[in-house]
């Protein structure tokens, strides 16, 4: 029989009570700790339901735990975690393994565990108690086996369970199954010595991605950071590779955005870039979000060096290799997309204004229309050719503002480029738009046409991350 009991969280110490309710087999000091740490008085109770048959730790049973001389048990125990007023913020399952390793499968909430305004990637997760059916927003994390599993395999597998969970067309894995997909390298699958970025972007390809590494060289203006955001914006998690630590965590989302820094004239000077006007959305963000299995979930890595009040003892100059999912028909990476546009910018085409805050990013076509139909303050012919224009499936778009209108979340220009373009075309406009005129290429006709008319700032498209 599965049997529930609860225990109330009042105080910080509470949670050692939790040793009355959990096997020892499966929790420790470090399990303690860390839900001390982390979720503290912000958890308002805790129902402890065992046995719990968790399918991660099942596959990794299988395939590992089961070959020892030792005997491990298949039994989880589950946590589930509640707030004030009977929220329910997800749950945690403690696997019976080694000390250290023993927090498993979690679908948590952001919001017991985030402190400031955080943009992030969020699925809906459902736990099922008794008669009852709860609802969890959130992005998945574990704590790595160490031999069956290290921090790579778990930033692949919080990435491939999120796409798994949120899209139809991708398959749902386990730990298990991901670490018998892994493709050899230097020795043996198990115990593992860590994964390199190309083993993971084989492993994305397993799972039918077309993923693209990116390596952090010594660039001007740190492009590498521009070109992270431009992929966490567009709603696209990313393997990041910290070095010289030797780690790996999956990256799903940024810190907030600094408006504050276009009130000064001296930052927007130093901000922009002096032959264009351009201002990157990403130069006003100076934190990514990481689900980090050592320490865990929701994580802020910060530009600057790390103290003893940071959730992590690394910044983001650190990170120099990431592995980015893409769908397999997206052909043209953000360096492409960026030198066009500045190529876009410098022909005078468009009227727009003279410091240009960009913002750039990929979103599905369907998603696009869909903000576009629902967006009361676009003008109604821009809506229209939006909605019956063909369009490749997912798309790259700029949208481009004022510094007023970006602070007031307004777009007042937008590009949207063919995602599916060669790397050669030069001209992979769908549309783009200033103040005063529209022009798009239609495909049908295989024509391209200008509509001149009065466009109003409209409300900024914000589909692919949810604001915590």
């Amino acid at each position: 029989m599965i049997e529930f009991s609860e225990l109330p969280i009042e105080k910080i110490e509470d949670y050692d009570k939790l040793y009355e309710h959990v096997g020892k087999e499966a929790i420790d000091d470090k399990v303690i700790d860390t839900l001390k740490k982390f979720l503290g008085t912000n958890c308002n109770r805790i129902v402890v339901e065992y046995p719990y048959h968790d399918k991660d730790f099942l596959s990794t049973y299988y395939c590992y735990y089961s070959q020892k001389f030792r005997e491990f048990s298949k039994k989880c125990y589950r946590l589930h975690i509640m707030g004030g007023d009977e929220t329910y913020y997800g749950y945690i399952v403690l696997r019976p393994t080694v000390k250290g390793t023993r927090l498993g499968t979690t679908y948590l909430s952001p919001k017991p565990l985030l402190e400031e305004e955080a943009y992030l990637m969020l699925a809906k997760y459902k736990a099922h108690i008794l008669n009852n059916t709860c609802e969890i927003e959130c992005f998945p994390w574990m704590k790595q086996e160490v031999d069956i599993s290290v921090c790579a395999h778990v930033a692949a597998w919080t990435i491939l369970r999120y796409y798994g969970n949120k899209y139809h067309n991708y398959a749902d894995t386990t730990m298990g199954a991901l670490v018998q997909k892994v493709k050899g390298d230097m020795g043996r699958k198990t115990p593992s010595n860590g994964l390199t970025p190309v083993q993971i972007a084989d492993l994305f390809q397993e799972y039918g991605f077309s993923p693209i590494i990116r390596g952090a060289m010594k660039e001007e203006n740190n492009q590498f950071l521009d070109e992270m955001t431009a992929y966490i914006e567009s709603g696209i998690p990313i393997v990041g590779f910290i070095s010289p630590k030797q780690h790996a965590v999956s990256i799903v989302g940024h810190g907030k955005i600094n408006y504050d820094l276009l009130n000064d004239p001296v930052n927007v000077s130093k901000l922009k870039d002096d032959e264009t006007g351009i201002i990157l959305h990403s130069k006003l963000i100076s934190s990514l979000y990481v689900m980090e299995d050592n320490y865990f979930g929701y994580r802020k890595v910060s530009k600057e060096l790390p103290t003893s009040e940071s959730d992590v003892d690394y910044n983001l100059y650190e990170i120099k290799f990431a592995v980015v999912p893409l769908y397999e028909k997206m052909h043209l990476v953000y360096n492409e997309v960026y030198e066009r546009y500045v190529s876009l910018v410098e022909s005078g085409t468009m009227n727009w204004e003279d410091v240009k805050v960009s913002r750039i990013y990929m979103t599905s076509a369907n998603s696009l229309k869909r903000e576009a139909g629902n967006n009361e303050d676009m003008c109604e012919e821009l809506k229209m050719i939006i909605l019956r224009l063909n369009m490749s499936k997912y798309v790259w778009c700029i949208d481009i503002a004022g510094i007023d209108n970006y602070k007031n979340n307004l777009t007042s220009g937008r590009v949207i480029i063919d995602s599916t373009c060669s790397t050669y075309e030069k001209e992979p406009w769908i549309l783009m738009h200033d103040g005063n005129q529209i022009r798009y290429y239609d495909e049908d006709e295989n024509d391209n046409y200008i509509v001149e008319c009065d466009i109003q700032p409209y409300r900024i498209y914000t589909n692919n991350l949810e604001q915590v």
